[in-house]
């Protein structure tokens, strides 16, 4: 149960590499924007057999039923919110206590223009300098959560050291290799 005096907010993405695979990144941040904690996968690599069972649900099944639940489970600080910047993450709302949101100006930078007819029953949150689409069911405990935030530098930029770090685990494998 996360402490409401003193909450924690979640980065996740998911980083696709034909070499490598799907790399999944958990970031936990105080509300200063200091880390609290990371957790990152080992780089997942669907079989020829999955990617025809799956087909076109692959990225969805990968980021939404895998890699993430395997994080938010793995994460020992308790998540007070937990954003992140591909649609297919926001099945995690369905899976456990902690609203998700995903991040508007990081998911454009995959997805294109983040439009309300793209997220049906969402509303937005501002948080810092990024608008946060939320389910509407939890809107008003984000809007709530989002105070606790306003010291922090950037709501955006955690998913880019997120990202960074997996390059960094990912070339060490190499070298070791």
């Amino acid at each position: 149960m996360p402490d409401p005096t003193n909450p924690t907010i979640g980065y996740f993405t998911v980083v696709q590499d034909d070499r490598t695979g799907w790399t999944g990144g958990l970031l936990i941040l105080n509300r200063s924007g200091r880390p609290v904690e990371f957790q990152c996968t080992l780089p997942v690599r669907p079989s020829r057999a999955h990617e025809i069972l799956f087909g076109t649900t692959m990225r969805d099944h990968l980021i939404g039923e895998v890699i993430g639940p395997m994080l938010v489970t793995k994460c020992r600080t308790p998540l007070s919110l937990l954003c992140c910047d591909q649609i297919e993450s926001l099945s995690l709302n369905s899976q456990g206590n902690v609203p998700v949101a995903l991040v508007s100006e990081a998911a454009e930078g995959d997805e294109g223009p983040i439009t309300n007819d793209m997220l049906t029953g969402a509303s937005q949150v501002a948080l810092v300098n990024a608008t946060l689409h939320v389910p509407l069911e939890r809107v008003s405990a984000v809007e709530s959560l989002a105070q606790h935030f306003e010291d922090m530098p950037d709501a955006i930029e955690p998913f880019e050291r997120i990202r960074e770090a997996i390059r960094e685990a990912q070339s060490q494998i190499a070298r070791a290799a």
